[in-house]
């Protein structure tokens, strides 16, 4: 992939220098968009854990003939790139949008900080299990023998000193009468991104006509609204309510 980034480099340099014709530039817009589609397509099945030779059966093609939408060779349709999209799990516009999904995600930044962001982690869990254990009114001797875990070992995670496996926080959660969920990363890179997934999920959830009612720009001020009088004190709205009915009859 890096060579094929390097190309497309070098043939916008040649683009912006004005060494081309008009004509030639044309061409070498085309190859270079084909280039990007190809790019992001190898970026993205590899993300979803795809092999070409899936893709290929998915499209009705061969596989010689997908690989040269990858290497930039052939251009997809529009309708080839949507069953794409599908099959890798993103929205079609990242199969064109320019950027790979490593630096949509900021991996190589997430990657120099990993150390530092498991021990921020690490100490937040910590923090956070003994806030539900003191909610839950339940003396770490009680949690040690209800989920086989420790005193000590209990006591060390909640001083962020060390971090219990996902099956032992499961258990010590769940005695906690709380769960797994409560205790995920939503506010820094990788938690920020694991949210926007969720929120897109959830997104996709909704009736077709409630996600259209909500894309649509001219909509946004009653979305607005809606937003306000969910915060208000229920009196309040009752007081709207009653204003309306006056105002109506």
């Amino acid at each position: 992939m890096g060579r094929k980034l390097e190309d497309i480099r070098r043939l916008r340099e040649k683009i912006s220098e004005g060494k081309l014709s008009e004509k030639e530039a044309d061409l070498e817009r085309s190859v270079i968009k084909g280039r990007i589609v190809g790019t992001l397509l190898t970026d993205a099945r590899n993300a979803a854990g795809r092999t070409p030779e899936k893709c290929a059966e998915y499209l009705g093609v061969t596989v010689d003939e997908y690989l040269e939408f990858e290497e930039g060779e052939a251009s997809p349709t529009l309708p080839q790139l949507e069953v794409l999209a599908f099959l890798f799990n993103v929205p079609i516009s990242q199969l064109w949008s320019g950027d790979t999904l490593a630096v949509i995600r900021q991996e190589k930044a997430v990657q120099e900080r990993v150390p530092e962001i498991m021990l921020l982690r690490q100490r937040i869990i910590g923090v956070r299990l003994r806030q539900l254990r003191e909610e839950a009114g339940i003396p770490v001797e009680q949690a040690a023998e209800e989920t086989g875990i420790s005193a000590e070992l209990i006591e060390q995670t909640e001083a962020g000193l060390t971090s219990l496996t996902l099956s032992q926080l499961e258990r010590l959660t769940l005695s906690f009468r709380a769960s797994l969920d409560g205790l995920i990363d939503a506010h820094g890179p990788v938690g920020e991104w694991l949210q926007s997934r969720s929120d897109y999920d959830a997104f996709a959830q909704l009736p077709a006509d409630m996600r259209s009612f909500i894309l649509r720009p001219i909509n946004r001020s009653y979305l607005e609204l809606a937003m306000e009088l969910s915060e208000m004190e229920v009196g309040k709205l009752r007081t709207i309510a009653e204003s309306i009915l006056d105002i109506t009859l």
